[in-house]
């Protein structure tokens, strides 16, 4: 059977005239006009959108479609809509929301209002043989405000295959086409001065391979400095934890990049403002801690025997009290004078003109020549420290290939776009995973710790609860084993991101073409 077909009407057309048109072969029967309301979501960092895919809610429904389909792959119902995916009742809408949305807030978009006039077109045995409804789009109920769109939907009845084939041929001979790729997504959007994709934390810019490296780099400066702004200004708001961890990414980003694109600032400015990046970083740390724990809440009960999983309870709450504290303290960090006066003095210095400076000796050059030669010097260091992990895995060195890891991995996004994207995505991707396994493995670490020193901390009444107690100290033996695992399987993705084919990558991409001299 055919699916719905979906045309839309020129501005001024009048479906009055094309439906009395019909009637002089048809027998019509016009129905009630159907009213509806519908309210778009997606998280705040587009996640749905750039998977194009839609989410939409009406009464007490939430559908989600792909982009330019009216075809609903998922609905469910569901009252009140929940905001985040732990929220969903288990359906197959949560099971394919959950790896895209993760720990994002679904946000509120905007409002539709869609008004339909239903027809049934009759044969003469009066029997239904295809549908008509003409729908008007509004950003509000009121009629008066010109609609955002207006369709002529045909839909077909099963049986009657012939009838549907003409009417179609009718349509596309009054002038219209079917609407394959328009969505009124985008125009509803427009209306609230809302841009799909318009915000993203990763780093998505374009250099000029030519383009002198202190201007490049103040390029990527001023776009985390925007990112922190954003983010910042929605902290406050409690909408969910990842404007936090946005903000947080943007000033590690800020501050590698101060450290490792080398010597195209003066030495005084770089220094200053690396020790004021530090700071604003230091705000926020034991907020974050806390909800890196309160995020895997059900991870760490899932780790639990059963009989466990709800004597933890105590230690989440704790965590709940000290996170409120934490976060006005972080409220109270971002609107002190000091904060302001570092961001203030950033902004300033990235936008001014570039002064040439001695100890700027790599201000001039060619960012493509200082790209290569950084980022193949820190694989380099990589790779050796790597090595010699190999020979003797101790923890401390994991995390400091942690930490050089890290470095190379913002380097290497900075400068992304100076490179064929296949090439440098390929070394991108593996070397996300071996920054996975020594992530993972600092985390289990950090984290046996933290709850060991937290059973101090707890109140007196939970001190008391052997229950609460025990259930702590089984946690932190199954993270223990956990970190193990990750230390055993370090050997086997090192090796892998070590491998002669990432070599010969690296190499090409960023060894033999550096020209100059780069300090």
């Amino acid at each position: 059977m055919l699916n719905h077909l979906k045309y839309k009407l020129p501005d001024g057309y009048e479906e009055q005239r094309f439906i009395r048109k019909l009637a002089d072969q048809y027998a019509i029967k016009k129905e009630p006009a159907i009213a509806e309301h519908f309210t778009i979501y997606d998280t705040f960092d587009w996640r749905l959108f750039n998977k194009s895919l839609v989410l939409y809610g009406s009464g007490n429904k939430l559908f989600l479609r792909k982009l330019a389909k009216s075809e609903i792959m998922q609905s469910i119902e569901i009252s009140p809509l929940p905001v985040f995916i732990w929220e969903f009742p288990d359906s197959e809408l949560k099971n394919q929301l959950a790896p895209i949305i993760k720990m994002r807030a679904l946000l509120e978009l905007v409002d539709v209002h869609s008004r339909s006039i239903p027809y049934r077109i009759l044969n003469p045995d009066e029997k239904t043989v295809a549908r008509l409804a003409y729908e008007e789009i509004r950003p509000s109920r009121n009629k008066d405000e010109p609609a955002l769109a207006a369709y002529l939907w045909l839909k077909p009845v099963k049986g009657y295959p012939k009838y549907l084939r003409n009417l179609a041929k009718q349509i596309e001979e009054a002038g219209l086409t079917v609407s394959e790729k328009d969505d009124i997504y985008f125009k509803a959007l427009e209306v609230v001065d809302k841009k799909p994709g318009s915000y993203s934390a990763k780093v998505n810019i374009q250099l000029d391979p030519a383009m002198r490296s202190d201007e490049a780099t103040k390029i990527i400066l001023r776009f985390l400095l925007q990112v922190m702004r954003i983010n910042e200004a929605n902290i406050e708001k409690e909408l969910d934890t990842e404007f936090l961890h946005d903000f947080r990414v943007a000033i590690r980003r800020t501050r590698s990049a101060l450290s490792q694109i080398k010597y195209v600032f003066p030495t005084e400015t770089t220094d200053r403002f690396k020790k004021n990046f530090a700071f604003v970083g230091k705000l926020s740390n034991e907020l974050r801690d806390l909800d890196v724990y309160l995020l895997n809440e059900d991870t760490y009960k899932a780790m639990l025997p059963p009989v466990l999983q709800d004597d933890i309870d105590p230690l989440f709450d704790y965590l709940r009290k000290k996170r409120s504290t934490a976060l006005h303290s972080v409220i109270r960090g971002l609107k002190t004078k000091k904060y302001a006066k570092i961001l203030k003095d950033w902004e300033v210095f990235l936008n001014e003109p570039h002064q040439d400076s001695k100890l700027a000796v790599n201000a001039e050059l060619p960012i493509i020549d200082l790209a290569r030669k950084r980022i193949y010097k820190k694989y380099q260091g990589v790779v050796k420290t790597g090595n010699q992990i190999l020979e003797n895995a101790e923890d401390k060195m994991l995390h400091v290939l942690r930490i050089e890891c890290k470095k190379l991995r913002y380097l290497m996004e900075f400068f992304s776009s100076l490179f064929l994207p296949k090439k440098i995505n390929i070394l991108i991707e593996q070397l996300k995973i071996l920054q996975d396994n020594l992530g993972d493995f600092n985390d289990l670490c950090i984290q046996g710790e933290y709850l060991l020193n937290i059973t101090k901390e707890l109140p007196a009444t939970h001190q008391q609860a052997k229950k609460t107690l025990v259930a702590i100290g089984s946690l932190i033996g199954t993270l223990d084993q956990e970190r193990q695992r990750n230390k055993d399987a370090f050997a086997k993705i090192f090796t892998d991101f070590a491998s002669a084919a990432n070599k010969k990558l690296f190499q090409e991409l960023f060894a033999s073409q550096t020209q100059g001299d780069v300090t």
